[in-house]
């Protein structure tokens, strides 16, 4: 699922772009979104889930300052800013426990279910929700403080 949505970050932010108008401010929304996405342990399809909470979010920033925007205006984040997430993220799933790391490697990057990530863990499925929703958690204020 990560490098599903990963793979869209573009997609993502320029939908925000669209709406905010605002590049610090389209970030944070696309930020929060992922990190929703990624703490949404049941999501069917996360790319689509992702883009509502982007479009939400955006509108909802745009309600707060009270400005009506163009939603036909485009704005595309640079090659170097992606990768400077993906380090990011990459880094701060460093900085977790080894069991922590593994249950998010499982099944964030491999899409290994709950039930399949717990048998390989030898661990009860929720035990591995648990630590997978502790991880996802851990991760997003890493990387709020970050960005």
């Amino acid at each position: 699922m990560r490098q599903e949505l990963v793979d869209h970050y573009l997609d993502f932010f320029s939908v925000a772009m669209a709406i905010v108008q605002n590049e610090d401010d389209a970030r944070d929304v696309v930020q929060e979104a992922l990190t929703r996405t990624l703490t949404r342990l049941y999501v069917k399809d996360p790319v689509s889930y992702c883009v509502r909470v982007v479009k939400n979010m955006s509108l909802s920033v745009v309600q707060r300052r009270n400005r009506r925007v163009d939603l036909d205006e485009m704005m595309l984040v640079t090659d170097y800013e992606h990768e400077r997430l993906l380090q990011l993220v990459a880094e701060k799933r460093e900085e977790l426990s080894e069991v922590a790391k593994a249950i998010v490697e499982l099944h964030d990057e491999d899409g290994y279910t709950l039930s399949e990530v717990a048998g390989m863990m030898q661990m009860s499925p929720s035990t591995v929700k648990r630590i997978l929703a502790n991880a996802h958690y851990e991760l997003r204020k890493k990387i709020e403080r970050e960005l």
